[in-house]
């Protein structure tokens, strides 16, 4: 109840039909489970200081930031079910033109799931869909989306997600030091976050 020149008027309830103001939290971060706001941080760093918004409207996606400097958009999700967001990954990437990033890491990332990538890379022609990607840190620290066999790979950086022209490593000795030296980066950036 509230006084207000002699009437009593009464303070809608949350919950209650009259109450119109949706609840709302300030950022996504504050929603989302501590190993998604890690891996959504490890990818957001490469992209250099810029402040993402966090995505508007029914895209269809899970929890994502947009990225307007870089014409990206970057969402994180525990589920690890490959091709459930591939529809959306697709139509964002139309309708928004910009590449969309789409993180599954499970409730363990690299420790016990796997962590994939799938992104849908907008072009004149139409957005094509990258699948299945792995992290890979590359010895001078550019972060890659690599496939397990061959196919196209992607660099993340300073200006965006970059196609890569060959691939970031040497040899099988390089390949597997760069795709492990970036799982061990995931498990400790979900560790520190778990812990404070």
């Amino acid at each position: 109840m509230k006084f207000e020149g002699g009437l009593i008027r009464t303070v809608p309830v949350r919950g209650s039909r009259q109450y119109t103001k949706a609840p709302m939290t300030p950022m996504i971060h504050e929603a989302l489970p501590t190993a998604s706001v890690a891996l959504l941080k490890y990818v957001l760093a490469e992209l250099g200081p810029h402040e993402p918004e966090p995505l508007g409207g029914n895209t269809g996606l899970p929890a994502a930031v947009e990225c307007l400097k870089h014409d990206l958009i970057v969402a994180v999700t525990p589920i690890t079910a490959a091709g459930l967001f591939d529809p959306a990954l697709l139509r964002c990437a139309a309708t928004r033109s910009c590449d969309v990033v789409l993180v599954r890491h499970g409730f363990h990332p690299e420790s016990i799931d796997p962590v994939r990538v799938d992104i849908a890379l907008h072009s004149l022609s139409g957005p094509f869909l990258l699948t299945a990607l792995s992290f890979f840190r590359h010895r001078d620290r550019s972060l890659h989306l690599v496939p397990d066999g061959s196919g196209l790979g992607v660099k993340i950086g300073r200006d965006g997600a970059e196609i890569a022209t060959g691939s970031p490593w040497d040899s099988a000795w390089d390949r597997a030091a760069g795709l492990e030296s970036a799982a061990a980066q995931i498990v400790l950036a979900c560790r520190s976050r778990n812990r404070g």
